[in-house]
C-alpha cells in the first residue's frame, strides 16, 4: 500500500497533539525552509520560538558548506532571538571532518569545493590539495603533467565549486584510480533552487561523472547520505531516531535523508515542491507530513497548547 502523506493544517486537534508529542528533537534544513538566499521567510522566527516554548530541541543542517559558520551564526541568532550553540549547526564540511577524524585519517586528500570548505578542513588539521582553477592552454602534455602527478592522495573529496572544471574532474579521476582512495561527497544536491523559476545546476553532477567513470560508490557525508545520517546520530546522542522529527524543503534530500536515518519528515512548500507535487514523490521521497511554509508550524503548536491547557482546566 502506498504511503500518504498528511497536510498538517488539515489534522483534527487531537493528530495535532499526537503529532506534536511524537518527537522530541527537530532536525531543519535552512535554504528553502528558514530562509531563500538572504531573506528569511515570514513566521520561521516565530515557529522556532514556539517550537522551543514547547520543549522540542533544535539543530540546523544545512548541505551548504559555502556559508562560512560565523555566516550561520549571525543568520541564525538573528532569525531565532537567541544564542545559537555552533554544536547545534551542521554542514558537510563539518561531518567531512568529523568522519575523517573518527577514522584517524591523517593523509593528502584532493578536493573539489569552496574557498570555505577547503579552509575548514585545513584549519582542522587536514592536508589539502586543490586546483587548478585557472585556465590551461589546451595541451595534452600540460595537461597531462597537471592530472598526472603521482601524488599519495588517500581521499577525494567533492563538494560544491563556483570554479569546478574539467581538468579537476580529470585530476580526482585519476586519483580515485590509484586505488586505496576513498571517494567522498559532501552536498549531493543536483539542483540548486533560487526562486521559483531559478534552478541551477547542483554538485550532485559533479559526484555522478567520477562514479560513473571509476565505477566507485561515494562516501555520502552530505543529505541524503546514510554515512552523514551515523555522524548525526552521533553528534546529537540521539537514541531513538523515531523521536526526531527532519523537516526540509526537497524530497531527494530532505526527505530522502530522514526516511534513511528512519526519522519522521516533514516537507514544507516553500522550496518550490507543492503539495499537487506529492504524487511524483515515490519510495523514500514520500514526506510523513506536509504544510505549506515553516511558519505555519507556529500556529499549530499554539492550538496544541491551547488545547492541552484548556483540558486540564476542564479536568480540574
Amino acid at each position: 500500500m502506498a504511503k500518504v502523506t498528511k497536510n498538517l493544517s488539515l489534522l483534527s486537534i487531537e493528530e495535532k497533539v499526537a503529532f506534536l508529542d511524537s518527537f522530541d528533537m527537530v532536525q531543519t534544513d535552512c535554504d528553502g525552509v528558514l530562509w531563500l538566499l538572504r531573506d528569511p521567510f515570514e513566521g520561521a522566527d516565530m515557529t522556532i520560538r514556539e517550537l522551543r516554548k514547547a520543549g522540542k530541541k533544535i539543530a540546523f543542517v544545512s548541505n551548504n558548506s559555502v556559508r562560512t559558520m560565523d555566516d550561520y551564526k549571525a543568520k541564525l541568532d538573528k532569525l531565532t532571538d537567541f544564542t545559537v550553540a555552533e554544536e547545534d549547526i551542521v554542514h558537510p564540511a563539518k561531518v567531512v571532518i568529523a568522519y575523517l577524524k573518527e577514522r584517524g585519517f591523517d593523509s593528502l586528500c584532493y578536493v573539489i569545493g569552496s574557498k570555505h570548505f577547503k579552509k575548514c578542513l585545513r584549519d582542522a588539521g587536514f592536508q589539502v590539495l586543490d586546483g587548478p582553477d585557472e585556465p590551461m592552454n589546451e595541451s595534452v602534455a600540460q595537461i597531462g603533467q597537471v592530472i598526472a602527478d603521482k601524488q599519495s592522495v588517500k581521499a577525494v573529496i567533492v563538494d560544491f565549486d563556483y570554479n569546478c572544471n574539467n581538468i579537476k574532474l580529470l585530476r580526482a579521476q585519476l586519483y580515485l584510480q590509484q586505488g586505496d582512495c576513498w571517494f567522498i561527497a559532501g552536498a549531493m544536491d543536483k539542483v540548486l533552487p533560487l526562486g521559483p523559476k531559478m534552478r541551477l545546476l547542483g554538485p550532485g553532477y559533479y559526484v555522478d561523472v567520477l562514479q560513473d567513470i571509476t565505477d566507485m560508490k561515494p562516501i555520502v557525508l552530505g543529505k541524503p547520505g546514510l554515512a552523514m545520517s551515523k555522524v548525526l546520530k552521533r553528534m546529537f546522542a540521539v537514541e531513538d531516531p523515531r523521536r526526531v522529527l527532519f523537516v526540509g524543503d526537497q524530497p531527494e534530500l530532505d526527505v530522502k535523508f530522514g526516511r534513511i536515518s528512519n526519522y519522521q519528515t516533514l516537507l514544507v512548500g516553500t522550496g518550490g515542491v507543492k503539495e499537487g507535487d506529492l504524487e511524483k514523490c515515490a519510495g523514500d521521497t514520500v514526506p510523513d507530513y506536509y504544510i505549506g511554509a515553516f511558519a505555519d508550524l507556529a500556529q499549530i503548536v499554539q492550538d496544541v497548547a491551547a488545547y492541552k491547557t484548556a483540558k486540564e482546566h476542564k479536568t480540574l
